[in-house]
């Protein structure tokens, strides 16, 4: 994909993101306590979430996701600043199903972070806050498992913000694309982004944009989707069972 095309697909990812905001009622305070019920209301749909666990892994429907944040430590003040998902069929890249935010912390992003990043303290004060951000992103995924890759990041920040938002577990299942390396290879060293990508010819738009981190986490879940059923797997369970 071209440069620009890239960047003017986040471009009208934001746009539409922020469109969303008027389907919540008439007022902020009113759309505000809408998302926050949305979002307190996830944990009982864990089930269906589940369901995908015995379909053939080439019908397989997955968001693959990836966090920007202002460092490692949810727990002790850092914050969510952009999220960035694709949606996936099998192995199949779904880019005309994405979706891209960035996110206001409400607190200062390290200049470290903004160098790694290019999220700036004035491009977070104009974007939506977490609960806004997380009611859409959830909204998009519906009942599609998320893939993450080295997903601990992600989980833990998904579980302090909701856990923040309403002393609620975060229950959606997220899978880890070490889950099909680990089975089907030997990683290099701690299994990087940018050593497997590099490994696997994957090309990286953009590193730490959380959108094209998140494109190029997909292409390599893809290329071990299509392993794993080479080496006879044909869904998640048998994968699972294999790992006891």
């Amino acid at each position: 994909m071209a440069k620009w095309e890239l960047f003017g697909r986040l471009w009208n990812l934001n746009r539409e993101s922020a469109s969303r905001a008027s389907e919540w009622g008439a007022g902020p305070m009113e759309a505000d306590k809408q998302h926050l019920a949305y979002l307190r209301s996830l944990h009982k749909e864990r089930r269906e979430a589940d369901a995908g666990i015995d379909l053939p892994l080439h019908d397989l429907e997955v968001v693959v996701v990836d966090l920007e944040t202002t460092g490692f430590y949810p727990n002790h003040g850092d914050a969510i600043i952009s999220i960035g998902a694709v949606a996936m069929r099998g192995e199949k890249l779904l880019l005309g199903d994405s979706f891209y935010t960035l996110v206001n912390p409400n607190r200062t992003i390290p200049p470290h972070i903004t160098k790694l990043t290019g999220i700036s303290n004035e491009m977070a004060a104009d974007a939506p806050d977490l609960v806004t951000s997380l009611s859409r992103f959830f909204q998009y995924v519906g009942n599609r498992p998320l893939v993450a890759h080295h997903s601990r990041h992600e989980r833990e920040f998904f579980r302090s913000a909701f856990w923040k938002m309403g002393r609620r577990p975060f229950t959606h299942r997220t899978l880890d694309t070490m889950l099909l390396i680990r089975l089907l290879s030997s990683p290099i060293g701690n299994g990087s982004l940018d050593a497997l990508c590099a490994m696997h010819d994957i090309p990286i738009s953009r590193r730490h944009h959380a959108y094209c981190d998140a494109v190029a986490a997909g292409t390599l879940w893809g290329k071990y989707l299509v392993k794993a059923q080479e080496a006879g797997y044909t869904n998640l369970r048998e994968v699972y069972e294999q790992l006891r």
